[in-house]
Parts: C-alpha cells; structure tokens; sequence
C-alpha cells in the first residue's frame, strides 16, 4: 500500500483522479494536519509526499509528513512541498525565491539513478510552481538535477531510496510519468 499525505496540493487530486484510480495497488490519503491512523499491522510499501502552500518552516501544520518520514523505513518521494519537507527534516535549507515560480522548466540531469530509468535524456521539462527552493541539502542527500531555478532540483539520500522533485512529476506528462513508475517499482507495486 502507498501511502499519500496530501498537503493541498490540487495536483495531486489531478494524480489521483487521472493516474492513481486506474492503477492495480492499493493507497490510501491522510491530511496534513491528520493523525496517521493505520493499524500497526499495515504494510506500506511506499510513501508520497504531495505539494501545497507554504514552506516547511511557517508554522503550519505538517506533522503528518514528518511522522510519515519517521515510522516508515520505506521508499519515498516528496513532489514541491514534499520535497522541501523532506530536504528540512534532514538539516537542509529553504530559501524563498525572487518571485513566484510558476512555468514548466528544463531540468538538468547531472547524476544517473534508477529513478531516470527509460526517460533517454538527460533534460526534461517538468510543471512547477513554487515560491521557495531548497537553497542546501545535508550530506546525506546528493543532488541529482539542477535547473536555472535552483542546484537542487532532484535530490535522493544517499543510502534510502529517499527521492525530493522541487518539481511536479506526477503532472508533467510522459516523462514525469515514467519517474513516478520507477518510484512506485522501487515500492514493489504494479505501476
């Protein structure tokens, strides 16, 4: 089972009516600020850190994420928000950009890795949109793209399959697909 926290993002409604309905595992959502309710006997194969408003540091309530991140010794992807939760919870920085970053971008792949299994290029263009950027990310993390935006564009732990996009691959078509498939093959589920 997957599991999702959903931090507001509407582009993670958009993934869940148009890729995760139609697919042969089983997942389930929790809210943010939502304990995560699941018996102890639940076996999670994988866990999804969606998009939302915000940044890690304002005092919202993303306990959820972070529990996730804690019980769970399971592979896991953070898309925007997620992924900027993720760099926090392992002593990375957040900065907030000049603007409000909303396009989609040419991303740079300077680090082969599983995740890029199939794409056969090393640029594609994802959807973003985001008012912070993970500025640093602890020695645990490598960076694995970049873009004009921001040196850490995809980051992954170096020995977790811990995956952060500071884009939205789950709604950029094709190419953004095929990394979510090597995600959800990484959790040992259909995809």
């Amino acid at each position: 089972m997957i599991l999702i926290i959903d931090n507001q993002s509407s582009f993670i409604k958009k993934f869940k009516r148009q890729y995760l309905s139609e697919q042969d595992f089983d997942y389930v959502f929790f809210d943010h600020n939502q304990p995560i309710t699941l018996s102890a006997k639940t076996e999670i194969d994988g866990i999804i850190l969606s998009g939302g408003k915000g940044n890690p540091y304002e005092p919202l309530n993303l306990t959820t994420n972070f529990v996730a991140l804690m019980n769970f010794d399971v592979p896991t992807i953070g898309f925007c928000l997620g992924h900027e939760i993720i760099a926090a919870a392992y002593r990375g920085r957040i900065k907030k950009l000049e603007k409000y970053l909303q396009k989609k971008e040419t991303i740079r792949i300077i680090h082969d890795d599983p995740i890029f299994e199939g794409l056969g290029t090393t640029e594609i263009s994802l959807i973003k949109r985001h008012s912070y950027h993970v500025s640093e990310i602890s020695p645990d993390f490598i960076a694995l793209a970049e873009s004009d935006t921001t040196p850490n564009e995809i980051i992954r732990h170096k020995e977790k399959p811990i995956y952060g996009f500071q884009s939205h691959p789950e709604v950029s078509g094709v190419p953004g697909l095929r990394m979510v498939r090597n995600f959800l093959k990484m959790c040992g589920v259909p995809a």
